[in-house]
């Protein structure tokens, strides 16, 4: 039977075993820097110079190992603990290490207790083995204990553990999980149930709070987001709720749910945490409160230069180009100039164009909207439109600038400038580049409409392609969201980025040269997937391959949390399990550092958010790079 190292409320920086689950609850710490939610951790060292003395440390008072042995190790006749880099370069790459360092997780969803090494550590299928018999042989129910690798490393030795001890897969843990908080806070809304499939055809509005049956690939202002489906943190809606501040999670059968089905329709208090959620009442004065705080409390002024006509040769742009091409453009031409010089250029679209601010000012006014988009903004601002008829007239607005006849020498130039660059059957991306992306207080990330045509469709193609871009600056989610955060709307501006498509990519990937599960261990943060499959708008069925390159080890190392679901499809394909080789992985590292110096300079205090594709002959392409900036919500 369980007994009890520890009496009932007693604390120890340590003890030698587990007895019982009050051991195991007065050790664990459920602190916020696991990948997994509603997980309880103990930090477990063994002291191989000690006999193999076991530790199982207050993990809440020691969120790192060295920080234990530092303060309690440092014994006579041993090997010192050191400096932490000492230290961790001894006991997590050395084979001759004083300590085996490891954790013990209890996944409360999955009813799951498992061993655990850190991504960087290299030891041998010997050394693994000894260590988890030592600590099942030292806890009340070593009989559920499971090894999890969490390396690329550690996976290739599970063919040898698995014969030795009992082991479990990452992607069994992430498939048993059933709360996953995207982005904690606090927030007050009206709860909302809506399909995916009809977001369009039902209007949310700022002051509701979602419950979707999927992962959309937007959605418009809210209040909070709950999926019933799990998303990845680089999914679309995930950066989206992050960088506008939005409480986001996902919860298996969400849409089912009880305790969330109870409060269809009315207004309510939801706080997501970092281990669970909570869902209530909402006080109609606090909500009020809430909602004003999300607000800037002055106008946002975009400022653009409207009289550059001339089209732009994005190689030779910066971000000093930004008020008079937008952007999504400038922050591109800034990436060309990366590593010139050193041999380490960036791997970038082929010589992309972009039209300048100037030419869709123009297109507006020959158009006649003018008139037609300042008194829907002055009726809005008034509080005389409901929802129906403001999509009614933003999309008359839309229809009158796509319906204008568009100037001929734009098309022209675009046509020249383009034969110049590539073949007519060569697809065209035509992307929106605007001055109102990347502001202090707004993002305007994924507001607006791209287009695809070839250069061959002909000038009629062309132009549709380029007035499909400016019209979509009336979105009536692009309106709602930007009369939120106080843009003044009459400043907006949009340029357009045009490269050619790559249509035939073996893989395809976003990254963040940030950790967001922890401050303390800095790693990029990748997700990839096969082929066009979406990685910003994944399915249940189709999860994307999740992975943090540490960039704080002595040598580069990763942990897998999932890989994706679709490699048993793949063929002829270098690695079994994985994306990218190694090799692959590391190359992309590599740019993801440069990208990241850059922006972190350009842009002080925000990281990169890259997009990339690995290309038919196994080559990375860098698609875009722009500074992420994360809001925090409200707690």
């Amino acid at each position: 039977a369980p007994t009890c190292e520890l009496a009932a409320g007693a604390h120890q920086d340590a003890i030698a075993r587990v007895g019982c689950p009050g051991d195991f609850a007065a050790q664990a710490t459920t602190k916020d820097d696991s990948v997994f939610a509603r997980t309880e951790t103990i930090l477990v060292i063994i002291d191989r110079e000690d006999g193999d003395a076991l530790h199982f440390i207050d993990s809440t008072k020691y969120a790192l190992h060295y920080q234990y042995a530092s303060e309690h190790l440092n014994l006579a006749g041993k090997t010192a603990v050191g400096t932490l880099a000492d230290f961790n370069i001894l006991n997590y790459r050395r084979p001759n290490r004083r300590f085996i360092l490891g954790k013990l997780v209890r996944y409360v969803d999955q009813q799951l207790l498992t061993y655990e090494l850190a991504a960087g550590d290299t030891a041998d299928a010997a050394m693994i083995v000894a260590g988890f018999e030592r600590v099942r042989g030292a806890i009340y129910d070593g009989d559920e204990l499971r090894y999890r690798a969490v390396s690329a490393e550690q996976e290739r030795l599970l063919p040898e553990l698995r014969a030795r001890i009992p082991t479990i897969a990452t992607d069994e843990v992430f498939r048993g999980q059933v709360y996953q908080p995207l982005n904690p806070g606090t927030a007050y809304g009206v709860l909302r149930f809506r399909k995916t499939a009809a977001l369009d055809g039902v209007p949310l509005a700022p002051t509701d709070l979602v419950v979707l049956d999927r992962v959309p690939n937007d959605v418009a202002m809210v209040a909070g987001i709950i999926t019933a489906e799990f998303q990845t943190p680089l999914a679309h809606v995930a950066v989206l709720a992050q960088t506008r501040g939005t409480p986001n999670m996902g919860l298996r059968d969400a849409w089912d749910d009880p305790r969330l089905r109870g409060f269809a329709d009315q207004l309510v208090k939801l706080e997501v945490g970092p281990q669970d959620f909570t869902i209530s009442a909402g006080d109609p004065v606090e909500a009020q409160a809430y909602w004003d705080s999300l607000r800037p409390t002055a106008p946002q002024l975009p400022q653009h230069d409207s009289v550059t006509l001339p089209l732009f040769d994005v190689t030779r742009t910066t971000v000093a180009n930004v008020i008079t091409i937008g952007a999504k453009a400038a922050n591109l031409g800034e990436m060309y100039t990366v590593g010139v010089g050193t041999g380490h250029a960036l791997p970038l679209p082929d010589r992309p164009l972009a039209i300048p601010f100037a030419h869709y000012a123009r297109h507006l006014a020959s158009a006649g909207v003018l008139p037609l988009i300042d008194a829907v903004i002055a009726d809005y601002q008034a509080g005389a439109l409901g929802q129906g008829e403001l999509e009614q007239r933003l999309f008359a607005i839309r229809w009158e600038i796509y319906t204008a006849p568009i100037d001929p020498a734009l098309v022209a130039q675009v046509t020249t400038l383009g034969r110049a660059r590539w073949a007519d059957t060569t697809k065209l991306r035509f992307r929106s580049s605007t001055n109102v992306e990347d502001l202090a207080e707004f993002t305007g990330a994924g507001l607006y409409t791209s287009a695809g045509v070839r250069l061959g469709d002909g000038d009629a193609a062309l132009g549709n392609a380029i007035k499909t871009v400016w019209s979509s600056v009336w979105n009536p989610q692009a309106f709602v969201e930007r009369e939120f955060y106080r843009v003044d709307q009459r400043e907006v501006r949009m340029g357009v980025l045009v490269h050619p498509a790559q249509e035939d990519e073996l893989a395809n990937g976003v990254a963040l040269t940030l950790n967001q599960f922890s401050d303390l261990r800095p790693a990029f943060y990748i997700n990839s997937q096969l082929g066009d499959v979406s990685v910003t708008n994944p399915t249940g069925d189709a999860t994307p391959e999740q992975i943090l390159y540490y960039t704080w080890y002595e040598e580069p190392e990763y942990e897998v949390i999932t890989r994706s679901s679709l490699m048993p499809w793949a063929q002829d394909w270098p690695v079994a399990n994985a994306i990218l080789t190694d090799a692959e992985l590391d190359e992309l590292a590599g740019y993801l550092t440069d990208i990241s110096t850059r922006i972190r300079v350009r842009y002080p205090g925000s990281a990169a958010d890259v997009e990339w594709k690995l290309m038919p002959d196994r080559s990375i392409l860098i698609k875009q790079a722009r500074p992420f900036r994360q809001r925090t919500a409200p707690m």
